[in-house]
């Protein structure tokens, strides 16, 4: 049987004159597409329990009910298995895990029953929900911290949304190599995966744009620990903006091949350390953190 999520708006008086398929897509911002898929179903769209068209108008005080149906015959893609799980946050829209680091996000060859998503299958699975696997963004294997999932295809998209336009914000903590001169700055420089390299990156004119900030937390003797945001979202944009400015990744045995002394790191050290953001669906302001990890608080208490 398909799950939905059902959501609901109360007409008011500011609303004037107004349909169900007005408040459906400039309200509750449902894409044409989801707008669609709503009408398929007899159930969809209703008003006092009882199915409406798009074009029959509401009045103040009415009630629209929408239920968007999941499409979930490929929430069985992902194998399911346990393993850790650090949740942050959970609603009935979307779930924060605070990812550890050397864990890839998706199954893949090598890790067809140990990535994230296998350990968030089995999560769902005890816990009687049925989702599809929907990441909001990516981090690198190598990279700890925050990850979102959204939990239907609605709030997906509302989430990649702000992405686009920048509501949504995430910081990273960094452990890099050498003495800040600068304290804090912007790297603006594109980025382009290196000829005949299937994995590594570089900067390069010919490259897409590219846009880092970072500010030193905290120097110490060969290191220093740096707070990061972006404002695009190219792989491996961090480690190699860092180690442009001659600063590499403790750890990164991509871009910091150079280091003496990586301190005993056996990753890049990359956390994703806060995210916020507005839930797609109740447009609440969500912000949340996540502590360093172990291999890399170890190296600034």
């Amino acid at each position: 049987m398909n799950e939905y999520r059902e959501l609901t708006y109360t007409v008011n008086k500011n609303d004037g004159e107004t349909s169900a398929g007005e408040v459906m897509r400039d309200i509750m911002h449902l894409s044409s597409r989801e707008v669609s898929r709503c009408k398929q179903f007899d159930d969809g769209v209703m008003k006092s329990g009882k199915p409406i068209r798009l074009i029959d108008k509401l009045s103040p005080g009415d009630t629209l009910i929408v239920r968007i149906y999941e499409d979930n015959e490929n929430a069985g893609d992902i194998v399911t298995a346990d393993g850790p799980l650090d949740i942050v946050y959970e609603d009935e829209d979307l779930i924060v895990i605070n990812k550890e680091g050397d864990r890839v996000v998706h199954p893949s060859y090598a890790h067809y029953k140990d990535s994230l998503s296998n350990f968030l299958a089995g999560y769902y699975e005890k816990t009687g929900q049925n989702h599809v696997i929907r990441t909001i963004g990516r981090l690198d294997r190598e990279t700890s911290g925050l990850v979102i999932f959204a939990k239907n295809r609605h709030s997906a998209a509302l989430l990649s949304k702000q992405t686009e336009n920048m509501s949504r914000r995430k910081e990273y903590l960094a452990i890099c190599h050498g003495v800040f001169e600068e304290k804090e700055g912007t790297v603006d420089a594109p980025i382009r995966r290196r000829p005949n390299e299937r994995m590594i990156r570089e900067v390069h004119p010919e490259g897409k744009n590219a846009i880092t900030h970072y500010r030193v937390e905290r120097q110490l003797k060969d290191y220093a620990l740096v707070r990061l945001h972006l404002d695009t979202g190219r792989t491996h944009q961090i480690r190699v903006h860092m180690s442009y400015l001659g600063h590499p990744l403790l750890g990164d045995n991509f871009y910091g091949k150079e280091i003496p002394d990586n301190h005993g790191l056996t990753r890049a050290a990359l956390h994703a350390a806060s995210l916020e953001f507005i839930q797609p669906i109740t447009c609440d302001k969500i912000n949340l953190e996540a502590q360093l990890p172990e291999d890399m608080r170890n190296l600034i208490i």
